[in-house]
């Protein structure tokens, strides 16, 4: 998992994963244990080379079920994934290669990147359901938001802007696969073998066109590689379809900055400021490409 979660201090999470490491044999001591049972249901345990999540609730075991759904499809692709190295078959626990990110970003990163979204979206998408956080996700984040401050207004976010670019992008036709949360902290160059490794397959699911490229975009820290990943996605947009890519371009770059107000601390190093000027480009974008929703930037 990206998420860096709380690190647990009660002995109870830490003996919980040391017990069921000694049951599968694994003798490598612990790096730490993380805490990521609020959100997502899993305790994980980080060892040198391995990386182990253990379910914790009932969300948990459907999460680590989706994860392995996710993987071996994405295998099937050419997608370079985080190596299983065993699971329960109820969904309780799961060992997985840990993965260990060289510096992102750079042509490379970008062409590789970009390679994978590309091999991910041709339909259909997996059978079996794609995992979504307790309390309706995104959506259900940025409506607590809303209600208990403004904080989205103090960030740029018309409240109007939000409800209107949501239910319009809502609509679109789901004519690719997506992963589900492709940002570019979940692209990574594994500096063992060189190759890109993909993580967090929970979420595999059909999406609108070019999600999983504009959710790379809208995440990508340098503007060169932001650049590259625009210029391939103008490319492989048809002129008929430019309204619908410009309305989900301002759609995607809209969320993140709704996650990184209403959830700070995502363990990407990308901030609210950031994600404020995905959106005013993205704005842009829009109207260049004549999306139903313009707002000015």
């Amino acid at each position: 998992m990206s998420d860096p979660g709380t690190f647990a201090s009660a002995a109870g999470g830490h003996a919980r994963v040391v017990a069921l490491l000694a049951e599968l044999g694994v003798q490598q001591p612990l790096v730490g244990v993380a805490d990521h049972t609020a959100r997502l249901g899993v305790l994980q345990g980080v060892l040198a080379d391995r990386v182990v999540d253990l379910a914790m609730t009932e969300s948990g075991r459907l999460r680590i079920l989706a994860e392995l759904r996710g993987r071996r499809w994405a295998e099937e692709r050419g997608i370079g994934v985080p190596e299983v190295i065993g699971a329960a078959d109820d969904g309780r626990w799961l060992l997985s290669h840990r993965v260990h990110p060289a510096a992102a970003g750079g042509p490379r990163w970008t062409e590789a990147a970009v390679d994978a979204a590309v091999r991910m979206a041709p339909l259909p998408a997996p059978s079996g359901e794609p995992w979504a956080p307790p309390g309706g996700g995104r959506g259900g984040r940025a409506l607590s938001a809303v209600e208990d401050g403004g904080r989205l207004l103090r960030a740029g976010v018309g409240l109007g802007e939000l409800r209107a670019v949501r239910a319009a992008a809502g609509r679109l036709p789901l004519s690719d696969v997506g992963h589900g949360d492709y940002r570019a902290a979940n692209a990574v160059l594994d500096e063992e073998g060189g190759r890109l490794v993909v993580l967090e397959w929970a979420g595999v699911r059909a999406v609108p066109r070019h999600l999983d490229l504009l959710t790379l975009w809208a995440t990508t820290a340098d503007g060169d590689d932001r650049r590259a990943v625009a210029e391939i996605v103008l490319e492989r947009t048809a002129g008929w379809e430019a309204p619908d890519v410009g309305l989900l371009w301002h759609a995607v770059a809209l969320e993140q900055l709704v996650e990184r107000v209403t959830r700070p601390g995502r363990g990407d190093g990308l901030d609210v400021d950031f994600a404020r000027r995905r959106l005013a480009g993205a704005r842009r974008m829009a109207a260049r490409l004549g999306s139903p929703v313009t707002v000015r930037s």
